[in-house]
């Protein structure tokens, strides 16, 4: 038989090369998202390497959340796809040794996984959501970041094109055209003869106040048109969008620390406010961490089948595991954005159903057991034509 600490360190290096593998795949996958925005960074606006590399910095805690699930996913169902194609488990099994022994090494490395996870989600990404929106608001006033160009249509900023025809800097800017069609139900254009950029340290925020201009909305019929002239106006650019893609429904809150963000929603509720959207953020920061734990317990025994298809088939399985799991969890979470969900059940289901899928493949592959319906059917159909020719 063998002995626990080597077995525990042979499932340990099986799980651990494919693991950082997936997570440097996986990220890079993401990175490629933003890879064109960050070249244009350095190319066209002048912002240098550094502050590239440090943009990249500030996201990867937001990927690892989501990567590192996924990663000790894959790393599993590969290790255990190849033990059993290479008939390991078998020798294993006839070792006496059992699936609750192959799965300690497992659940020791979920719980590693799951604690970095959770450290990194409650702690490191607001942190460096925060640092984020700080960077690109310096790099904004280091004009790196507007892309504003005399005589080119810019769209930086999502939802909106901006246009200026003469610019000498971003304090004086003149002939600006903004297509604004950030409500897609009422688009409307602003023509200005002057304007500039006013950046405001304190609040984050870039404003564009401009002077003697109008206002053009999208005409509601043939023979009505609203237009609004005014002497001096501001637009209010939201940096955050320029790389990074935020949920319009978080109202920054993925910026907020943890326990920060739980007293917030402790006085929300003592005031009688709603606080759904606290709600959504806190419970998302626990429950994909926690679902580390989930997939190491499916994992393993996932990975044991009669197959010979090798590592290949180990990541298939992973990918369809977690495209199930992510699919029930945006499903619950459009629920919970329209009212019909609370978030607790919204982002805790994909892990309660998760759980239920665990232990039973855990009982099953470990006694043995089959819970095939079908099977039985045909056995009890074999029974019953058995007992009739006797007769």
């Amino acid at each position: 038989m063998l002995k626990p600490r080597l077995l525990d360190r042979y499932i340990f290096g099986e799980i651990l090369i494919p693991f950082f593998l997936s997570i440097a795949a996986l990220t890079l996958v993401l990175f490629l998202q933003k890879m064109f925005r960050l070249a244009e960074l350095v190319v066209s606006k002048g912002a240098t390497i550094l502050s590239t590399v440090k943009v990249l910095a500030f996201v990867m805690p937001s990927f690892l959340v989501l990567t590192l699930p996924m990663s000790f996913l894959i790393g599993t169902l590969t290790a255990f796809t190849r033990l059993c194609s290479d008939s390991e488990v078998t020798a294993m099994k006839a070792s006496r040794v059992s699936l609750y022994n192959m799965i300690r090494p497992v659940m020791t490395f979920a719980v590693a996984v799951f604690l970095i996870s959770a450290v990194t989600s409650l702690v490191v990404a607001p942190e460096a959501n925060h640092a984020l929106k700080v960077h690109l608001f310096n790099l904004v006033k280091s004009k790196a970041m507007v892309g504003i160009e005399p005589g080119v249509f810019s769209s930086t900023f999502d939802g909106m094109v901006i246009y200026v025809d003469k610019m000498k800097s971003l304090d004086d800017m003149q002939g600006i055209f903004i297509s604004d069609e950030r409500s897609a139900k009422e688009p409307y254009a602003i023509v200005a003869q002057r304007g500039r950029l006013i950046a405001d340290p304190e609040s984050l925020k870039v404003t564009l106040a401009m002077k003697q201009g109008a206002i053009y909305a999208l005409p509601r019929d043939d023979q009505s048109y609203s237009t609004m002239a005014f002497d001096a106006g501001n637009l209010y650019l939201d940096i955050s969008h320029a790389l990074i893609q935020k949920n319009p429904t978080s109202r920054d809150f993925d910026e907020i620390g943890s326990f920060e963000l739980y007293r917030e929603l402790k006085r929300a509720r003592a005031e009688g406010k709603p606080a759904i959207d606290i709600e959504s953020e806190l419970h998302k920061r626990v429950s994909i961490p926690f679902a580390c734990l989930l997939f190491g317990l499916i994992g393993a025994p996932l990975g044991i089948r009669k197959s010979r298809s090798g590592k290949s088939a180990g990541i298939g399985l992973a990918l369809l595991v977690f495209l199930v799991y992510y699919m029930v969890l945006a499903a619950g979470t459009n629920l919970s954005d329209t009212g019909k969900l609370s978030p607790a059940v919204a982002y805790w289901l994909p892990n309660v159903l998760m759980t239920i899928a665990a232990l039973g493949l855990v009982i099953k592959k470990g006694q043995e057991y089959d819970f095939g319906i079908a099977s039985r059917l045909v056995t009890l159909y074999r029974g019953l034509r058995e007992k009739r020719k006797t007769v």
